[in-house]
């Protein structure tokens, strides 16, 4: 049961919405570097597979 003298004269604030964090660019940027050597691995593979047979 909620105590109705602590609503009355205590206001109670909701509790606020977090934000996210952005991310940081160097993190953005090590990302970038890793699909794209990931990316080009794949692509080489491809190439050297197809070239095979």
């Amino acid at each position: 049961m909620p105590d109705t003298h602590c609503s009355k004269c205590c206001p109670v604030e909701p509790p606020k919405a977090e934000t996210p964090v952005p991310w940081p660019v160097g993190a953005l940027l090590a990302l970038a570097i890793v699909g794209g050597a990931i990316a080009g691995l794949y692509a080489l593979v491809m190439w050297a597979a197809s070239s095979l047979f």
